[in-house]
C-alpha cells in the first residue's frame, strides 16, 4: 500500500517560486507590473505566438477571446460537449448559442465530420477543446472554417506544450486560450489564464476588454471587465514556464509506463495521432460501464484516488435546460459512462505508476 494518498494531480513547488513571490512582496507592485509583462513575453515566445495577454483565468480567457473576435448575441458557436462546463459558460455569458458536436471516439476531441453537419447561417465560430492534452483535428476544422468564413478559436486549457504538425496548439486558430489552475500542466498556484494570438487587432481588443476597456490612463473606450492577472501569480507562472518542457517529458514518461503495463488489459488506452504531440494533462482509460464504479472504489483501498473527467456531458447539465434543442451525441454519451482518470503529474514516481496499473489490472 502506498504510504500517502495519490490523487489525479499534484502541484510542483520549488524554491525559485517562493523567492519569486518574495520579490513581488519586496517590490510593492501587485497589479499590472513588470512580472505580468514578463510572463506574457515569455509565454508568447515559448508558444511561438506574436501576442500573449495574461488574464484572470481560463474561463475569462475564452469569454474575452470570443468577444474580441466579434462573437455576440445570437451567434452560434460549435463546440464539444465532452469538456469542463467552463468551456460553455463564456458562450452563454455573451449571449451566443453553443451548438454541440459529437467527438472522435479515439481522441475525444471535436469531430470535423460532426461539425460540418452543424453549420448554419448563424454559425460564427468553432471552438475545439484539446481535451486531456491531445490536439483536436485542427486542419480538418480549419478547412471547414475557411470554407464558411468563420473563426476557429482553440481551448488549450488542458494542452500546454501540445503540438499539431510541429506547431504549438493555440497558434493555428485565430487565438488560443490557456488556464493555469493548479491541476494544469503548468500553474500559477491559483486561478490564472492566457490568451495567445498572432492578430494585432484581437490582441488589442482583448487587452481593452480584460482591463475595463481602458486605452491609456482613465481613457475608457469600450465597456470592459476587470479580468487582470496579478503580479504574484505571474511571478509563479514565469518559474513554472521554465519547467514546462521538463514537466511535459515527465508526463509522457508516466503515460508510457501506463501504456506498457496496461497494453494487454481489457481497457481502452489513450491514443496519440500521427503528427500530434500528446501532453497528458490527464491519462484517461475506458472500461465497461458496469465495472467503472467498482474499479474506482477498489483503488481507494490502495490510497489511489482516480477521477472521472467528466461524468456529465455539458449538453446534459441542468444549466443547459431550456437553452435550445439538444440533439443526441451518442459517442459523447457512451464515453462519459466509461472513462476513468488515472493519476499523472511530474512528481508521480515510476513505482507508483506501475503499482496503479497493476492494481487496475487486478480489479479488472
Amino acid at each position: 500500500m502506498s504510504r500517502e494518498n495519490i490523487y489525479t494531480s499534484k502541484v510542483t513547488i520549488n524554491d525559485a517560486m517562493r523567492k519569486a513571490v518574495e520579490a513581488v512582496f519586496d517590490s510593492g507592485r501587485f497589479i499590472y507590473g513588470e512580472k505580468v509583462r514578463e510572463f506574457e513575453a515569455r509565454f508568447a515566445k515559448h508558444m511561438g505566438s506574436k501576442h500573449a495577454i495574461a488574464i484572470s483565468n481560463g474561463t475569462t480567457a475564452l469569454e474575452v477571446a470570443l468577444e474580441a473576435i466579434g462573437i455576440g448575441e445570437g451567434d452560434e458557436v460549435i463546440v464539444t460537449s465532452h469538456t469542463a462546463f467552463p468551456t460553455i459558460e463564456p458562450i452563454l455569458r455573451i449571449g451566443a448559442v453553443p451548438v454541440f458536436g459529437d467527438i472522435d471516439p479515439d481522441t475525444y476531441t471535436l469531430s470535423p465530420f460532426e461539425v460540418r453537419k452543424k453549420i448554419t447561417e448563424k454559425t460564427k465560430a468553432v471552438l475545439p477543446v484539446h481535451i486531456y492534452g491531445h490536439p483536436a483535428d485542427l486542419i480538418g476544422l480549419l478547412d471547414i472554417c475557411r470554407e464558411h468564413s468563420i473563426s476557429l478559436l482553440e481551448d488549450c486549457c488542458q494542452a500546454h506544450n501540445a503540438e499539431y504538425n510541429g506547431r504549438k496548439v493555440g497558434t493555428i486558430g485565430v487565438a488560443g486560450c490557456f488556464s493555469f489552475y493548479p491541476s494544469k500542466n503548468m500553474t500559477v498556484c491559483g486561478d490564472g489564464g492566457m490568451i495567445i494570438t498572432n492578430s494585432k487587432e484581437v490582441a488589442k481588443r482583448s487587452r481593452l476588454l480584460m482591463n475595463h476597456g481602458e486605452d491609456g490612463v482613465n481613457n475608457h473606450v469600450i465597456l470592459g471587465h476587470n479580468y487582470r492577472l496579478g503580479e504574484i501569480p505571474s511571478a509563479i507562472g514565469i518559474e513554472q514556464l521554465k519547467l514546462l518542457d521538463e514537466f511535459t517529458q515527465r508526463r509522457r514518461e508516466i503515460a508510457e509506463i501506463y501504456n506498457r503495463c496496461l497494453r494487454n488489459a481489457p481497457v481502452r488506452l489513450p491514443v496519440e495521432r500521427e503528427g500530434c504531440r500528446h501532453v497528458y494533462h490527464l491519462y484517461v482509460i475506458q472500461v465497461d460501464a458496469d465495472k467503472r464504479d467498482s474499479i474506482i472504489e477498489g483503488m481507494k483501498k490502495y490510497n489511489v484516488f482516480c477521477g472521472i473527467h467528466y461524468p456529465i456531458a455539458c449538453h446534459q447539465q441542468r444549466a443547459m435546460r431550456d437553452r435550445g434543442e439538444i440533439s443526441s451525441l451518442p459517442v459523447t454519451e457512451k464515453v462519459v459512462r466509461e472513462i476513468i482518470t488515472l493519476p499523472i503529474y511530474p512528481l508521480l514516481a515510476d513505482e507508483d505508476a506501475i503499482m496503479i496499473a497493476e492494481k487496475i489490472k487486478e480489479l479488472l
